[in-house]
């Protein structure tokens, strides 16, 4: 029988605005259960990235979680990495908010975690380009986790990939492992008598207990198999004697080799013919530009965060219409929509100091979103 070593890297996060209903549901149907996985196997190991804005909810909401996840790192059961605060698309972002983000991330972990220092980055949605892997690696992060659709060559896994003149290692995930349920693919590959292999997979949290039920306890079999050993990613890099640099293309864990041809690899939240894109974009743009204009304004703080939490994925990906995965619901949710540009709009509200003109500029952008959410609903989404 085979020797398999599994590298799981898992990706947690709900958007700023989320119901505490709904945070406590999956909580209970998924964080708890993920970490039940970890104090019940202590030889399961793991890395998972927690959007800033999730761990506050949870620290809110469900603190027993956050001490449990404070003991599972300082064991180093679990290995954090940093992101994005808010979980924002970042190659779709100016240079400052990029910063930004990343740091508050930072100071967010830093509450939770002291002294923790992660040493690699998620980049949301894997959403890749050069430029944002500059500035991650400027600021001190060792390696990022990218799919494959990135790179033109093929992956070895018994190779550490180092960015082409910036130096940043790069890990790939399993794409086809990665979009089913790995537990159970992992564990057929089990039964085959071929080499040791090491699988590299890297998926939402959410996937186990909340979005699917496994009530084969595939992930307990795994976990508990006597020839599965489970890696942290950075103990993974630190056991790879092979070195080679790469090159990459824009892209994400959800890209496509023809959005990649065709230059668009952001199309899920950028879309070139999607109207409310379009206008989402362009209150993003007045939005910054008025916070940069006033920053001197009694309610900057408030105009500030609230344009953070509208730059959370979110408000774009629900958005796109697009059924991408078998465990991925259809992109489209007008509520969610709704909320995140609840969130731009506000931010130019706040802005006490902003001139009648520029706050109508944005109720224009605001009103034409709304519009055509619903529009589109109604017509389309709602039989």
């Amino acid at each position: 029988m085979k020797k398999i070593i599994w590298v799981n890297f898992l990706h947690i996060y709900q958007p700023p605005w989320q119901t505490v209903g709904v945070v406590e549901q999956i909580a209970s149907q998924s964080y708890e259960y993920l970490i039940s996985l970890f104090k019940k196997y202590p030889r399961y190991k793991a890395t998972i990235n927690i959007s800033g804005c999730l761990l506050d909810m949870l620290f809110d909401i469900r603190p027993d979680l956050i001490a449990d996840l404070q003991r599972l790192v300082k064991s180093g059961q679990l290995e954090l990495t940093s992101s994005s605060q808010f979980h924002a698309l970042l190659p779709l972002l100016k240079k400052e908010e990029i910063i930004r983000q990343i740091k508050l991330n930072k100071a967010t972990l830093n509450k939770y975690f002291p002294h923790y220092q992660p040493r690699g980055f998620y980049l949301p949605e894997m959403a890749y380009s050069l430029e944002v892997a500059k500035l991650v690696k400027k600021m001190g992060y060792q390696w990022i986790i990218l799919d494959p659709i990135c790179s033109t060559e093929k992956i070895d896994n018994e190779i550490i990939y180092s960015l082409k003149n910036v130096g940043l290692k790069v890990v790939f995930r399993d794409r086809v492992i990665s979009k089913k349920y790995p537990a159970e693919e992992i564990l057929n590959k089990l039964g085959k008598n071929i080499e040791a292999e090491v699988i590299i997979t890297a998926t939402d949290g959410e996937i186990y207990g909340h979005r699917h039920e496994d009530w084969q306890g595939h992930i307990e079999k795994l976990i508990a198999h006597n020839n599965v050993e489970t890696k942290t990613v950075s103990k993974y890099l630190a056991s790879l004697k092979k070195k080679d640099s790469i090159s990459l293309r824009a892209g994400t864990w959800e890209s496509s080799e023809q959005e990649l041809k065709n230059k668009t690899p952001f199309i899920l939240w950028d879309g070139p013919k999607n109207k409310i894109h379009r206008d989402l974009w362009s209150l993003v743009k007045l939005a910054s530009q008025l916070i940069k204009k006033y920053p001197q304004d009694p309610s900057y703080k408030w105009a500030r965060l609230h344009l953070d939490q509208g730059l959370t994925s979110c408000t774009f990906w629900w958005a796109s219409a697009r059924k991408l995965s078998v465990f991925s619901p259809l992109t489209w949710h007008p509520d969610m929509i709704d909320n995140g540009v609840e969130e731009l709009v506000r931010s130019v509200r706040s802005l006490e100091k902003a001139s009648t003109n520029e706050k109508m500029q944005a109720e224009k952008l605001y009103l034409a979103v709304k519009k055509n959410t619903w529009a589109i609903h109604w017509k389309k989404y709602s039989k």
